[in-house]
């Protein structure tokens, strides 16, 4: 997907792995063993209240991390690696819209829930911790294959995700100029109406299922280019009030960052609505690397000043080519070295006060930055993406 461009140690545990454990509670997801030891001290205990006194310990000793709510417990020291990833695939689209590279699984329909399962397992093997699933619509293709073929795989697996909201496919704005929350729809709903209905239905729908990424009790979203809204402040407080009132709070990710001076933002609605800021793609700029970093480096100061955090993005390579023109700039992946250089840029912005890396993408292969197995790559970019992610969970 172009920035502008309507798109077609040691001993880590999970975010699935971290279970509300009683002596009343139902079997967590994963067995626990008492220690050897741990017998041996209730072996030796023989009155009854002894004993009592030593299954308590014992409790203690085999379950030291607890939960009293369904919600999974992030650690200090825990980092959260996603991928973007997009249940938009169905045969026809891949001839009506070319793509750079061919998926192992061939032209796939996102509708399938094997195929699901397998992205699932791949995702696993690549040591992702959620995928950040696109979302346009309600009642659209996407959303239905998001709901009855991926959600129900996302649950058989106990694994997370979260939603990137589309602002221009969703309302139905165009890409690449300002998304004025205030326009009228041609069904007569105002878009930024539009919008907070949207995330009524979100709530209701994902935002409290015990699948979903959430990060201090508030539930993970990404809103697509919040850096062309306009008008769109007293709708942010919309949604946060209508969502408030069903239980929901929301950490917030506003994707701005792009290659205009971050000084430029509007920091006084993202501080007041926002919890962090992101880049989905920073396509593109000679020396782009250096120029990455010099663009983090910047908003990341810039975030902190007022409060936020930089949740930075990585990519193996683009190649929009076969869509959009061969007049277009490609960043080849050079066997997976850019794919390396680029975490090195990346990773340095991620610690204990931001745990995200976002990885663009598990399968936008439009714009050829998926980590998808292909047959050209095979499954390198899982190994490779495990590897790296070795190096930020130390």
């Amino acid at each position: 997907m172009g920035p502008t461009v309507a798109r077609f140690p040691h001993s880590r545990r999970r975010l699935g792995e971290f279970v509300a454990l009683s002596p009343c509670s139902a079997a967590p997801r994963q067995a626990l063993q008492p220690t050897a030891a741990a017998c041996s001290l209730f072996q030796m205990c023989s009155s009854p209240n002894h004993r009592s006194n030593a299954a308590l310990l014992i409790l203690i000793l085999v379950c030291p991390l607890t939960s009293l709510g369904d919600e999974p417990q992030q650690r200090p020291d825990q980092r959260l690696l996603g991928a973007y990833y997009y249940p938009w695939y169905y045969k026809e689209r891949w001839t009506s819209e070319p793509v750079t590279n061919t998926p192992k699984l061939g032209w796939y329909s996102s509708d399938d829930r094997t195929v699901a399962a397998e992205h699932i397992r791949w995702a696993r093997q690549a040591d992702l911790d959620f995928f950040l699933v696109s979302w346009l619509s309600p009642r659209g293709r996407e959303g239905l294959n998001l709901k009855e073929s991926v959600l129900p795989e996302l649950e058989k697996a106990d694994f997370r995700f979260a939603l990137l909201y589309e602002t221009p496919l969703a309302l139905g704005l165009p890409a690449g100029k300002p998304l004025d929350l205030a326009t009228q729809l041609p069904d007569g709903v105002k878009a930024g109406d539009r919008f907070v209905e949207h995330f009524g239905h979100l709530a209701e729908t994902y935002l409290k299922h015990p699948q979903y990424l959430r990060l201090g009790g508030k539930a993970v979203v990404v809103i697509y280019l919040v850096r062309d809204m306009v008008n769109a402040g007293e709708y942010l407080q919309a949604v946060r009030q209508r969502l408030g009132q069903r239980g929901v709070e929301l950490y917030l990710i506003a994707d701005v960052v792009y290659w205009e001076s971050p000084e430029k933002l509007d920091w006084a609605l993202l501080k007041e609505h926002f919890q962090a800021v992101t880049a989905y793609n920073m396509y593109y700029r000679p020396k782009f690397l250096e120029a990455v970093r010099t663009q983090f480096e910047a908003a990341d100061r810039a975030a902190r000043s007022h409060g936020l955090r930089l949740v930075p993005n990585v990519m193996p390579g683009y190649d929009d080519t076969p869509l959009r023109g061969t007049e277009r700039v490609t960043i080849n992946r050079r066997r997976g070295q850019f794919y390396r250089d680029y975490w090195a840029v990346a990773s340095k912005f991620v610690g204990p006060d931001q745990p995200f890396l976002l990885v663009t993408s598990f399968n936008e292969w439009h714009e050829g930055t998926e980590l998808e197995p292909s047959t050209e790559y095979g499954d390198m970019y899982l190994t490779l993406t495990r590897e790296l992610a070795a190096g930020i969970r130390k």
